[in-house]
């Protein structure tokens, strides 16, 4: 009996019969491995031998813990059970798939068509799950992993199997460079399957598997989602025909119409059925709960040494980043919220903001630093990234590992170069409550510790201001970029909540990031290294996850042409997102910064000037591109904002009643902004700083 009591903890969700079960098979292997020890060790001697006694006296105790330990652990790591639930009662593969679903907490789920997923679209309804149908597969991917960022939510994709999924891989990719972890699930054809190369897919999940029959769906897809997200987080694979989703009589409706004689689907079924089983109606398909993934709680040891390694430094920088805020393990989010608050001021430690941790921010924090990144970095001496979980984040800095010391706290540990992996310290933990502990341990004698340094990078903030306005008062040709940026900032400021801001990246990007400051909820942005442009797959999962908060996008003429086929959906499912284009088509400014450089060099031609004189005339009168008529055809609004006379008050009246078109209307609307072209307003690191987040 005492397997029994160290079995207590380990067996409270398992039936009787599967305890007996368990301790029959350690009981016999336990008396298996005792005889062969008595066969071989001790052929000749004694049964009365003391050392044959002890021996086996070992063996029979010793045998059974060893394997009882390992049964324990497979115990702790067996899902526990939630719900039986009758096969005549669900009827097909679709309700199975969408149940599955809604036990592992999944509320939004993409897709690319929904003339071919009938049940599933039906199941997922009924389970309270959105299934968002788009247009592009990387646009899906990326709000899958936008979903992953928001909530802690595992992104879940819907596809075709078959050739056209290779061109996801660059999404794929990118998803697993960002360690963000996906589940797709490829839907194949009950008939004219088009065969490829499975083994290239291989390459790019880390996890992949076939679903054959219908009792083997719930497990496959709970062991995916463990899979996605066990030791470094990335997308998986599971392929399922579209027979196991529909019922078997439509099943065997669609192959006996494709077939010219009865004889041979006959021939062809009982092949079909081979190769997988429906259950009895009386049989119960079952379901479990969640395997949630620990995260550890920071020790007393961690927090000391990065507290030593804190008072040591005279020019530190604090990275606050999502875990901190949308992590599984916070039970009060508002709580969470106002503890961060505190901990941040009690720090006095200059803090940059990224990501959600932008709703930390406060006019009574006076260490939050918004704009000079570059210099910042340039000049510190320890670099702290609390919660941040891109892994390309450090590398977008340029930290000089040799000078600065750096220091990563993340909820799961992450793999690194072996370069790296010596110069960053890295530690997995709660980054929530390590940020929490570090604040109430400072002691409060070196609250003004860095009041230098903080006076210096709050100085260059304000320089950054004070330029950002004298340029606004600029004339150009057409709208000027940074009276575009002031306007937006006291636009978002008249709002009750403050609103998510979606940013493709470059140069317009950064700077609003810096000029926007404290009046918005949070920046989200993707990886510098990512090799699709567009975010408006990262908009949508915003505007699911936050409905109450206003959405808005920013992007460039570049990247707003990959957004282009989603407008559709937005207007499809009613997502007033708010998009605004800073549209420098054909920008003079371009010109004129091409005509520098060429004139700059020693063996330019003379006939160079001229003609750069000849385009800038005729390129007074050039139109760009009406992307705002383009949102009007797939339903939406669109306006349009080009004048350089155009004071402050027009253009926020402007935003204003776009806002309020779209939230009458709820469908999305795009501000199409004929701007010049903008340099970063940024100072160089070496003088008086640069960059912004």
């Amino acid at each position: 009996m005492f397997l029994e009591d160290y079995f207590q903890l380990s067996i409270v969700h398992l039936d009787q019969q599967e305890m007996k079960e368990i301790f029959n098979n350690i009981s016999e292997t336990s008396q298996r491995y005792v005889e062969r020890l008595e066969s071989t060790v001790f052929p000749n001697h004694n049964p009365n031998n003391s050392l044959k006694e002890l021996a086996l006296l070992g063996a029979g105790i010793g045998i059974p813990l060893a394997l009882g330990y390992g049964i324990r652990q497979y115990i702790l790591q067996k899902p526990k059970l939630k719900e039986k639930i009758p096969w005549s009662q669900l009827g097909n593969g679709g309700n199975i798939i969408s149940r599955v679903l809604a036990n592992q907490n999944i509320r939004f789920a993409f897709s690319l068509t929904d003339s071919d997923f009938k049940t599933l679209n039906e199941s997922c309804t009924e389970s309270k799950i959105k299934l968002i149908h788009m247009k592009d597969y990387n646009n899906a991917i990326v709000a899958a992993g936008g979903v992953y960022r928001m909530t802690g939510q595992i992104g879940v994709v819907f596809v075709h199997a078959g050739p056209e999924m290779l061109s996801m891989i660059s999404g794929i990719i990118n998803s697993n460079v960002e360690h963000i972890p996906l589940v797709i699930i490829g839907v194949s054809p009950i008939l004219n399957k088009n065969s490829f190369d499975e083994s290239l897919l291989s390459k790019y999940f880390k996890w992949s598997k076939t679903i054959h029959s219908i009792n083997d769906i719930t497990n496959s897809i709970e062991n995916s989602f463990c899979e996605s997200i066990e030791g470094t987080p990335g997308a998986v694979y599971l392929e399922i025909g579209e027979d196991l989703l529909l019922p078997e009589n439509i099943a065997k409706e669609i192959l006996e119409g494709h077939q010219k004689s009865r004889w041979y689907f006959n021939k062809l079924w009982s092949d079909f059925s081979q190769q997988f089983k429906y259950p009895s109606p009386e049989s119960d398909i079952c379901f479990h709960y969640p395997r949630l993934r620990l995260v550890d709680s920071p020790k007393t040891k961690q927090v000391e040494e990065i507290l030593n390694l804190l008072l040591d430094a005279k020019y530190p920088l604090l990275f606050i980043g999502d875990q901190c805020l949308v992590s599984n393990s916070i039970q009060n989010k508002e709580l969470n919220i106002d503890s961060l608050k505190l901990s941040i001021k009690l720090l006095g430690v200059p803090t940059y903001l990224t990501g959600f941790s932008k709703c930390l921010g406060g006019l009574d924090i006076n260490n939050l630093i918004h704009d000079n990144i570059d210099y910042a970095v340039h000049q510190a001496d320890l670099i702290i990234t609390c919660g941040v979980t891109s892994p390309t984040f450090l590398e977008e800095l340029k930290v000089n590992y040799m000078k600065t010391n750096v220091v990563s706290i993340e909820e799961f540990p992450t793999p690194s170069h072996s370069f790296k992996l010596e110069l960053i310290k890295k530690l997995s933990c709660d980054p929530s409550a390590f940020l929490l502990h570090l604040g109430f341990l400072f002691p409060k004698v070196n609250s003004n510790k860095w009041k230098n340094w903080l006076y210096d990078l709050k100085e260059k903030d304000s320089i950054g201001h004070l330029i950002e306005e004298k340029k606004s008062m600029d004339k150009g040709d057409h709208l000027n970029p940074h009276m575009m940026a002031r306007s937006l900032k006291d636009t978002f400021k008249k709002f009750e909540r403050a609103p998510i801001i979606v940013s493709d990246v470059g140069v317009l990007g950064e700077n609003l990031n810096a000029a926007l400051g404290e009046s918005i909820h949070s920046w989200i942005q993707q990886s510098k290294f990512y090799s699709h442009g567009s975010s408006i797959g990262l908009a949508i999962a915003a505007k699911l996850c936050y409905p109450d908060n206003d959405c808005w996008m920013i992007a460039d003429e570049k990247s707003i042409s990959k957004s282009v086929q989603e407008f559709e959906t937005l207007s499809r499912y009613h997502l007033p997102i708010n998009i605004i284009v800073g549209n420098h088509e054909n920008s003079l400014h371009l010109l004129k910064d091409e005509m520098k450089e060429k004139l700059s060099q020693p063996n330019h031609q003379p006939q160079y000037q001229l003609q750069v004189n000849q385009q800038h005339n005729n390129q007074q009168h050039s139109s760009r591109t009406a992307f705002h008529k383009v949102m009007s055809a797939f339903g939406g609004k669109g306006f349009i904002l080009s004048h350089s006379d155009a004071k402050k008050e027009d253009i926020e009246k402007t935003f204003c009643d776009a806002r309020e078109k779209s939230l009458a209307s709820q469908k999305p609307i795009l501000i199409n902004c004929w701007v010049d072209n903008q340099k970063s307003t940024l100072i160089p690191t070496n003088a008086t700083g640069a960059g912004s987040m």
